[in-house]
């Protein structure tokens, strides 16, 4: 570190990151080990506070302006991810202390209270707990799936990532660790299981989705939204949402080409289903044509046998008054026929009346 500490002014160490800010590289180890030894020195990161928020300003500002000064970062890590891991190498360094002098170190008091002794219990706990250690050594995470990634053209999918992450040293393809083994056999084979037939149109990148989706399943969901496999500082809003758009040209270009991708996409399965709802709203419009076609058919020939019913009932009616009227008027007639045969009529009239009633 003596050799980044004795750079020249003005010269600095061009550090690379991935689109989501996390520095790779070789330099990426250079800037991990030099921001370790900020941690440890006293006159610039104090040990003397209870907890890294509670350093004053005016110290975070000095760290910063130190690690800029050795380290041209291009403006795609943030100032609070360099913080953020200056502040973890400082507890780690704590814990070092600790272990090593505990004894002799009479100023840390509260390393002896019951508040302190059950934070440590806790944390022992949780240690106990993790099931794989990684074998990628100093060779950070974001490193390492950025290596993947080059290597293979195409970025890991997390299941890969463990993979990776886990190799034994000696360069042979098994899991440093049976339980690693297991593990990542049960997951392959979940993935196999899931695969669909090979005549379906299924690409390398569903088969990448397909992958993380059984990481999920395996390893159960993130926990306070850190994204294990990735490194330090990775969490779901970096990796899907806001901050992966603000982290320089490179992954400006990649969220742009994405969203393009997303866009066409979209737009085909828009007309898509406009094709086949207008083919629906076809199919369903003569449907209804034809149903009222033959509705109205029905009511027409309805409508025709009501009519002619009544036109034969109005014409029976009709008939009956008609006949009615004629055996009326000519009871009418006889009846008065008879009257006048009874008053006595002229025998002249009684031969009229004779010849044409023959």
């Amino acid at each position: 570190m003596k050799d980044i500490w004795n750079l020249q002014p003005g010269t600095r160490i061009v550090v690379d990151a991935n689109q989501y800010g996390q520095p790779i590289g070789k330099e990426a180890s250079k800037l991990a080990k030099f921001l370790g030894t900020i941690a440890r020195t006293g006159s610039i990161c104090p040990l003397n506070t209870k907890h890294w928020k509670h350093l004053p300003k005016y110290v975070l500002e000095n760290i910063l302006a130190i690690v800029h000064e050795k380290f041209d970062l291009q403006g795609k890590v943030e100032d609070s991810d360099i913080l953020s891991h200056v502040g973890k190498l400082r507890k780690e360094f704590k814990l070092t202390l600790k272990t090593r002098y505990y004894k002799e170190m009479w100023l840390v008091e509260r390393w002896g209270t019951p508040q302190a002794a059950a934070q440590s219990k806790k944390a022992k706990e949780s240690r106990t707990k993790v099931r794989f250690a990684h074998t990628a050594g100093r060779t950070g995470y974001a490193t390492l799936n950025a290596q993947i990634a080059k290597n293979e053209g195409r970025e890991p999918s997390r299941l890969e990532q463990f993979r990776f992450q886990h190799l034994c040293k000696d360069g042979s393809d098994k899991l440093s660790s049976e339980a690693a083994q297991q593990v990542y056999d049960e997951a392959c084979k979940m993935v196999k299981d899931s695969m669909p037939t090979p005549d379906s149109s299924f690409t390398l990148q569903d088969n990448t989705e397909l992958e993380n989706e059984v990481y999920t399943q395996v390893f159960g969901p993130e926990k306070d939204g850190k994204m294990l496999g990735y490194g330090r500082g990775m969490t779901k809003s970096r990796l899907f949402g806001y901050g992966s758009v603000t982290r320089g040209s490179q992954s400006t270009s990649s969220i742009s080409t994405m969203i393009e991708e997303m866009s066409a996409k979209h737009v085909q399965q828009i007309q898509i289903i406009e094709a086949e709802q207008a083919v629906r709203e076809k199919t369903l419009l003569e449907e209804a044509e034809s149903r009222f076609r033959m509705e109205a058919a029905e009511r027409e020939a309805h409508l025709i046998a009501e009519a002619e019913e009544r036109f034969m009932k109005l014409t029976k009616i009709r008939e009956a008054k008609l006949m009615e009227m004629l055996d009326a008027c000519d009871k009418k007639y006889k009846a008065l026929i008879d009257e006048c045969m009874a008053k006595g009529m002229s025998s002249k009239y009684k031969v009229f009346h004779n010849k044409h009633s023959n």
